[in-house]
C-alpha cells in the first residue's frame, strides 16, 4: 500500500503524472472555482450554507490526502522515520499544503482565510517539462512546437499572476471599492488591464496599500508581457543557427 501511494501521489524523484495525482489537481482547480465563486456577494450571501459545506468538504478531502502524504513519502530516504517526516513538513510544498488545510478549520467562516488554499495551484508546476529542440509556415510552426512547453509555462505565470494581483487588490480594495474590487471576478478586470499594460484607468486602487501592490504589479506586468516575446525570438534564433550549420556542413 504504502509504495502504491508513493507512485500514485508523484513522491518519487522522477514523478508521473499517476490517475491519482490528476485527481488530486482537479480537486484542486474545484476547490480553487468554489473559492473565487464566493467572494461574489450576491452569490455567497445567497448560499451561507451550501459554501461552508462545500469548504468542509475540500478541507476533509485535503487532510486525507495529507496524512496519505506524509505515510508514504517514508519511502523516501530522506523522510524515513519520525525525524524525517519532521523535515517533510517544513519543505516548501508541504507548508503550502498546510496552508491550504489548517485555515479552513481555524476560521471555517471566514473566506479569505480560505484562500490560501490557492497556494496548492503552485503544485501544478511541477508537472511541466523543457520541451526538446527539433528540426515562411513551417518555420512558425517549428518554433512554436519546440517551445511549446516553455510557452505553456510562460502563459501560466501571467496567469497565476493575473489571479495573484486580482486576489491582492480584492483583499486591498473590496471593502472600500466594493462596485471596483467588491469580489475576485472584478478585480480580474483590474489585474488584466494593468498586467498586459494596457491599463485604460477607469479602475484604479485609492488606498495606500492597494497602490504600492499596483507598483509590483505594474512593474512585474512589463516583464510578464515580455517573456513569451523573448521565447520566440529565442526559437526562431536556434531554428535559424541550426539550418546554418546544416548547410555548412552540407
Amino acid at each position: 500500500m504504502k509504495e502504491f501511494l508513493f507512485r500514485q501521489l508523484s513522491l518519487d524523484k522522477n514523478p508521473s503524472l499517476s490517475i491519482l495525482t490528476k485527481i488530486i489537481y482537479i480537486v484542486i482547480f474545484v476547490s480553487i472555482f468554489f473559492v473565487v465563486i464566493e467572494t461574489e456577494p450576491s452569490i455567497s450571501n445567497n448560499y451561507k450554507h451550501f459554501f461552508f459545506n462545500v469548504n468542509m468538504f475540500f478541507g476533509s478531502f485535503f487532510v486525507f490526502e495529507y496524512l496519505l502524504r506524509l505515510y508514504a513519502v517514508g519511502l523516501d530516504k530522506r523522510y524515513s522515520g519520525f525525524k524525517g517526516r519532521i523535515f517533510y513538513i517544513f519543505t516548501p510544498f508541504s507548508l503550502i499544503d498546510l496552508l491550504a488545510i489548517i485555515p479552513a478549520f481555524i476560521f471555517p467562516g471566514s473566506s479569505e482565510s480560505f484562500l490560501l488554499r490557492l497556494f496548492r495551484v503552485l503544485r501544478i508546476f511541477s508537472i511541466l517539462r523543457t520541451s526538446k529542440n527539433t528540426e515562411g509556415l513551417r518555420l512558425i510552426i517549428k518554433v512554436f512546437m519546440n517551445k511549446k512547453y516553455e510557452l505553456l509555462y510562460s502563459l501560466l505565470i501571467t496567469l497565476s499572476l493575473i489571479f495573484i494581483s486580482a486576489v491582492l487588490l480584492y483583499l486591498a480594495e473590496g471593502g472600500i471599492q466594493k462596485e471596483a474590487f467588491g469580489s475576485i471576478p472584478r478585480s480580474l478586470w483590474w489585474a488584466v488591464t494593468t498586467l498586459t499594460t494596457v491599463g485604460y484607468g477607469d479602475i484604479y486602487p485609492i488606498t495606500a496599500i492597494g497602490r504600492i501592490l499596483t507598483i509590483f504589479i505594474t512593474i512585474t506586468g512589463i516583464g510578464v508581457v515580455a517573456i513569451p516575446t523573448g521565447i520566440l525570438a529565442g526559437g526562431f534564433s536556434e531554428i535559424l543557427s541550426q539550418s546554418k550549420d546544416k548547410s555548412n556542413l552540407g
